[in-house]
C-alpha cells in the first residue's frame, strides 16, 4: 500500500491520502480519502476507507513509501459492504438507519457497488455483527467485512 498526503493547504493542513493496494490476483486498487495533516509526516484519517483494509476515520497513520501504519487507533471501525446487485435506496436507507442507531454512518459512491459505514469502536463488534446478519436478510446479494483489524 502506498499513502501520499495530497491537496493539502498551508492554512488547514487538510487533504487527501491516497492509499493503493495489491488484490491476491495482481489487482491495484486505489482509494482517495480525506485526511488531516500532523507533524512529523503523519496523517489522521477523516473517512473509513471502503476497499482498502487496515484502518478506518479517526486512525493516524505515518506515511511511508512502503505503505502505511497505524500508529494510533481512532474511536471507529470500518465495516466494508459489498453487494451484487448493487445497493439500491432500500438497502443504502436500511443500512444508514441501522448504523445511526448506534452513532454510525454509511457512504458509498455514486454507482454503490459497496458502501463503508463509520462506526464507534464502543458500540462492539458482536453488536455490529448482528446488524450486519440482519442486513443480510434484507439486502441481496451482500457481502461484508471489518476493514479495520
Amino acid at each position: 500500500m502506498i499513502l501520499a498526503m495530497t491537496e493539502a493547504s498551508d492554512s488547514d493542513q487538510v487533504g487527501h491520502v491516497r492509499l493503493t493496494t495489491v488484490e491476491p490476483d495482481g489487482q491495484l486498487i486505489t482509494e482517495v480519502l480525506p485526511a488531516k495533516a500532523l507533524p512529523g509526516g503523519l496523517a489522521e484519517l477523516l473517512g473509513s476507507p471502503g476497499l482498502v483494509t487496515g484502518a478506518a476515520a479517526g486512525d493516524v497513520l505515518v506515511l511511508q513509501a512502503s505503505g502505511f501504519q497505524v500508529v494510533r487507533r481512532g474511536p471507529n471501525e470500518a465495516v466494508q459492504v459489498y453487494a451484487d446487485p448493487p445497493l439500491d435506496e432500500h438497502a443504502m436507507a436500511w443500512l444508514a438507519k441501522a448504523f445511526e442507531s448506534v452513532g454510525g454512518y454509511v457512504e458509498a459512491p455514486p454507482q454503490r457497488q459497496f458502501a463503508v459505514a463509520t462506526v464507534p469502536s464502543s458500540a462492539g463488534r458482536e453488536h455490529i455483527e448482528a446488524i450486519m446478519a440482519e442486513a443480510g436478510q434484507h439486502i441481496p446479494g451482500m457481502e461484508w467485512q471489518f476493514g479495520t483489524p
